[in-house]
């Protein structure tokens, strides 16, 4: 029974679960959904089950998640989710058509090594859940077929365009020029920033955050970066979870209380929240805007300044005439001349008359 387990949980399936392909659509639709973590939010981490990579999440952030602002539109129209009660509903309902599968953590003996093992069980907040859904492939498939087409266009750069060619160079160069400035002038401001007092003050704090999108990298403008915190699913998270939650509700319901007694002043004013500045897709043509020209200033987008791994000279001279070689002066009628025995004329002597004078 074990090894029949193990077999079936290593093909990614629960013994005795029917498969998701025969859910209903309302399911299959919230677990779409789930699988994407930048509309859900619900994010994932990777382990080893049965020596297979597998993704897996904690049982309480997915209710959280069900509970989230983000779970809106047709999917709460469909299956609404009011109370963590019908949030643990609709995950044991998943859980049972086998879009994943309860696990649990097992340490091996004398090391520190770790792996997941399935367990049966109903949901519950605390577990440990391995995705078996994968959802849908055609943005995988689409994704591959681009890549494929993007390594054979690399492939073929020889047959490019000129034009093409010297594009790409340009942007290269535009990128590569304006980001290693930006660097420059970030770490500078930082350093002034700390001497003057204000103490973890960047421009563009999440540049180099990899949780972050190409656009989400340039926003906000000024702020200050926070120390990354590395989450551990340990069985004390859930507990700590319902403590702070706890917590914060007591805090929450005495705050009320003691509003209601305090009488209300009108010299108060509530304190709106000053909107951050985070423009995004515009710092970026704003920045690199002005990093092309100071690349096209400095003369980087000269055809002297173009590789030959990109285009060749005779290439480049059609595009950039300053590179072509001075323009040959016709001298056949002087060779012509010298064949016949008549004598050069004199460059330095004075001009003839027009008309002969007649005597």
């Amino acid at each position: 029974m074990v090894k029949e387990r193990k077999l079936s949980s290593h093909k990614g399936a629960r013994p005795g679960a029917p498969a998701p392909e025969a859910a209903d659509s309302k399911l299959v639709a919230v677990a779409d959904w789930l699988r994407n973590e930048k509309k859900s939010g619900l994010h994932t981490k990777e382990a080893v089950q049965y020596e297979k990579r597998v993704e897996y999440f904690k049982g309480s952030k997915l209710v959280d998640t069900l509970l989230g602002p983000k779970y809106k539109g047709k999917l709460a129209s469909d299956t609404p989710v009011k109370s963590r009660a019908e949030a643990a509903k609709l995950a044991q309902e998943l859980l049972r058509l086998g879009f994943f599968h309860r696990s649990q953590r097992v340490t091996h003996a004398h090391t520190r090594r770790w792996e997941l093992e399935l367990l049966n069980g109903p949901f519950e907040e605390d577990g440990l859940y391995t995705w078996v859904y994968e959802g849908s492939k055609t943005k995988l498939y689409l994704m591959c077929a681009g890549m494929l087409a993007a390594a054979l266009g690399l492939c073929m750069i020889q047959i490019w365009p000129l034009w093409l060619k010297i594009g790409v160079w340009w942007c290269s160069v535009t990128f590569l020029t304006t980001f290693g400035i930006l660097c420059v002038v970030r770490l500078v401001l930082f350093v002034l920033m700390w001497i003057v007092g204000f103490r973890g003050i960047w421009l563009f704090p999440n540049l180099f955050d990899d949780n972050q999108t190409f656009a989400g990298s340039f926003m906000p403008i000024f702020g200050k970066g926070d120390p990354v915190v590395v989450e551990e699913d340990s069985d004390e998270e859930y507990w700590e979870f319902q403590r702070k939650l706890k917590k914060k509700k007591s805090d929450s319901e005495k705050e009320k209380s003691e509003d209601e007694k305090k009488p209300k002043s009108k010299d108060k004013v509530e304190k709106k929240q000053e909107p951050t500045f985070q423009f995004g897709l515009i710092n970026i043509l704003l920045i690199f805007g002005i990093g092309a020209i100071f690349c096209f200033k400095l003369g980087l987008f000269d055809g002297d300044n173009v590789p030959d791994f990109v285009a060749k000279r005779d290439d480049l001279e059609y595009y950039f005439k300053t590179l072509a070689p001075p323009e040959q002066v016709n001298d056949t009628e002087k060779q012509s001349k010298r064949k016949k025995g008549e004598a050069e004329p004199d460059p330095f002597a004075a001009p003839k008359d027009e008309e002969k004078v007649r005597y």
